[in-house]
């Protein structure tokens, strides 16, 4: 009786988890289903939460190493182009080596003149001969001295410089307050000498303290001997600190052939003694060291609250599932099939629909993200549309940053200075009434084809095509400062294209010609045409001008006005041509021709 009775009270009937998995499959639909989307939503958003924070933080660390040798890499760039600047000066120094002795200290002299006026950076210059004696000295603060023959030849800057052709002095400060450099370059000629120069570094300083390193972070500047020249806090490039044995410094200098050392940077100890992520840029040619440093607790702080608001996001994703499910299990299928139906029609093109849904949860949401993306790939095929009609008259460029500068008054109408370039074959109404159409076609494509070459290297804007010519304008609808010189430098490329073009076609039988005519001036500007057909143009004095400039030049010239002469005379020869009374002209018109372009 007692085998019987402890049989009929079988221990695995009583089992908790026996009852819960009863509970479950003989639950309604309802529960059961709210329960498994509730799990696998609140599963899912879990692990992607884990996925996120996982993979998330070294890539956000990996930003921000590379932001902050960004910074650094920029101030090395500057600096080392400073340093650059400053030798490329010095050369135009050098051409006094040419000339007679005599000549030659009066040349040198007006040089030194001439740069410590146009590099402020250089305060002191002087010209060593090549034996080592000073023959000319030009400061800024003291007198200019001839012949003063100190003995220059035992002195490192000297050797230095008639040994490598250069040489970058370490950085000294005069009167305990302004970092200097000595800069020596040698001179040209059969037995050269050497010019050296006191180089004021104060840029060096503004470039260093500019750079953004927060609340608690530092910039600063490491000479080749570890001495730091620049820092924001003056006092410690006045006390001359030494960072010979800084972490920084010996990790790069100690072994520079090293492929361990970091590219972007180190988590390490700072000047002031705390944890800081640090990053470095070398400048080669002066074998300085840029460092920028951030405090962890700044540099990371981004870092961390994106991870607490992943947490937060993941943990307000799970409350969320759960309500969802509930609601879900209940009204999933209905939504569906309306977001299904609604989906499948902006897929077929229909961008005007919208998905009416009002289930208060994301299903309605995800219509209205729907509607969203709908709208958005209406506005982005009107953009695509408005940027192919710009595109007929702007480059591609100009057309791009108009449309993406969302600004509808820039094509609106106004007046501004332009400079007009009219372009035409010569002798192409007589070819084409002989040739027949298709060769006439050919000839013309092959001619656009050129001409729109350049017209899109220059960034012309198309006023309009008349046949074999056509009209083109610069500093409109973007400025383009140099607009004068843009255009002669886009006709003279236009020249040498047609050259070679007209000697091909000449060798077919057909005998044509090309000619320019250029203007600079005030026009009107804006669209011109009917409602639905019209095109952004020019209109005023100087478009007729250009075009009557066109129509008088002959066969591989470029005719300009005298406006065009005055901004473009640092980059072309023009030779005047003397007044002509133009049609539509009261007065006569100063005309000019392009020779060609400087050097």
């Amino acid at each position: 009786m007692a085998a019987s009775s402890e049989g009929a009270d079988s221990p695995s009937a009583d089992r908790p988890e026996s009852k819960l998995g009863s509970l479950f499959f003989r639950s309604g639909l309802f529960r059961k289903y709210a329960l498994l989307i509730g799990g696998l939503v609140s599963g899912a958003l879990v692990f992607a939460g884990s996925l996120e924070i996982y993979f998330s933080y070294p890539e956000q660390k990996l930003a921000l190493l590379q932001l902050q040798r960004e910074k650094a890499a920029g101030a090395a760039v500057v600096i080392e182009r400073f340093s650059r600047e400053i030798l490329a000066q010095m050369g135009w120094l050098t051409h006094a080596a040419f000339l007679d002795s005599g000549a030659a200290v009066q040349q040198r002299r007006q040089d030194f003149q001439r740069i410590l006026r146009q590099v402020p950076e250089i305060t002191e210059i002087a010209f060593i001969d090549a034996s080592g004696r000073e023959r000319l000295s030009v400061s800024r603060v003291a007198i200019d001295e001839l012949d003063r023959g100190t003995d220059f030849s035992g002195r490192e800057n000297f050797t230095t410089t008639k040994s490598e052709g250069f040489y970058f002095g370490a950085v000294y400060f005069r009167d305990e307050s302004e970092p200097y450099m000595t800069v020596g370059l040698r001179d040209q000629g059969k037995n050269p000498g050497v010019i050296i120069a006191e180089v004021n570094l104060k840029m060096v300083w503004n470039v260093i303290s500019q750079i953004d390193v927060g609340q608690g972070g530092s910039a600063f500047l490491v000479d080749s001997n570890g001495m730091l020249i620049a820092h924001r806090d003056i006092s410690l490039v006045l006390r001359k600190t030494d960072l010979s044995s800084y972490s920084q410094n010996l990790l790069v200098r100690t072994d520079a052939s090293r492929s361990d050392i970091p590219q972007l940077g180190v988590i390490t100890t700072g000047l002031d003694g705390i944890r800081v992520l640090s990053a470095f840029a070398m400048i080669e040619r002066l074998d300085w060291l840029v460092i920028v440093e951030s405090p962890l607790s700044e540099a990371f702080a981004p870092l961390y609250a994106s991870l607490r608001r992943s947490a937060v996001l993941v943990i307000l994703g799970i409350v969320i599932s759960a309500l969802a499910g509930l609601l879900l299990a209940r009204r999933i299928v209905g939504p569906v099939k309306t977001l299904q139906q609604g989906a499948a029609r902006i897929g077929a093109g229909e961008l005007d629909q919208r998905i009416e849904l009002h289930t208060g949860d994301e299903l309605e949401q995800l219509a209205e993200d729907f509607n969203d993306m709908s709208v958005r790939l209406h506005e982005s095929y009107e953009k695509v549309r408005r940027v192919s009609v710009l595109k007929r008259y702007f480059s591609p460029h100009l057309a791009d940053l108009i449309v993406a500068s969302d600004n509808s008054e820039i094509t609106s109408s106004h007046r501004r200075e332009v400079t007009v370039l009219f372009c035409d074959l010569r002798n192409f109404t007589a070819y084409s009434s002989l040739a027949e159409p298709h060769e006439t076609l050919q000839v013309l494509e092959q001619f656009y084809v050129a001409v729109g070459d350049r017209l899109l290297e220059y960034e012309a804007t198309i006023g309009y095509f008349s046949g074999d010519g056509l009209m083109a304008f610069l500093n409109d609808p973007l400025p383009c400062p140099d607009h004068s010189e843009k255009a002669v430098r886009m006709a003279q490329s236009m020249q040498a294209d047609l050259a070679n073009l007209l000697e091909s076609w000449n060798d077919r039988g057909v005998n044509l010609g090309f000619g320019i005519g250029i203007a600079t001036g005030l026009a009107t500007l804006g669209h011109i045409g009917t409602r639905d057909q019209y095109h952004y143009t020019a209109i005023g004095s100087v478009v007729n001008l250009a075009s009557r400039l066109c129509d008088i030049a002959r066969n591989g010239e470029t005719l300009v006005s005298g406006p065009v002469r005055n901004g473009a005379g640092n980059v072309a020869v023009f030779e005047e041509l003397g007044e002509r009374t133009l049609k539509g002209f009261g007065e006569p018109v100063t005309i000019l021709r392009v020779s060609g372009l400087k050097s």
